[in-house]
């Protein structure tokens, strides 16, 4: 793990509140994004699958990603680095039924990448929307 790497590892959960407010919601899908499919609202607690791609310019980066329900509720999130994570693949959010409704879901995705002198970018990635329904 680069040094860069580890020290934003570390701060991983301070890093999510600064840099929801301090990073402004451009979207980039040059640089990756999230995909995920429209499925069902499952009873109980289960994983739901999503993908995502990062094309950051250098290989010391790192994505956060977002879920947040039909009325705007963050309700899980992911951390991946470059050191331990690939740069495109699936990936899992954890939720429970009786605390979230079904509707349409958004996934957002802030991607930070180093440059060789350790200057920091950061840069939001285009949101993506899957559904999901209750069984029949």
């Amino acid at each position: 793990m680069t040094r860069i790497t580890a020290a934003s590892a570390s701060i991983a959960g301070a890093s999510i509140v600064i840099a929801l407010l301090a990073v402004p919601a451009s979207a980039a899908s040059e640089y990756g994004g999230t995909t995920a499919s429209d499925g069902t609202l499952r009873k109980g607690c289960h994983n739901y699958g999503y993908r995502y791609q990062v094309t950051a310019p250098t290989d010391d980066w790192s994505l956060e990603t977002f879920l947040r329900d039909p009325d705007g509720q963050g309700i899980a999130s992911g951390v991946f680095l470059a050191d331990s994570d690939a740069r495109e693949q699936g990936a899992r959010f954890r939720f429970c039924r009786y605390a979230t409704r079904p509707g349409r879901f958004t996934i957002r995705a802030l991607l930070t990448w180093y440059g060789d002198l350790g200057e920091e970018h950061r840069v939001w990635l285009e949101p993506s929307r899957f559904r999901l329904t209750r069984p029949r």
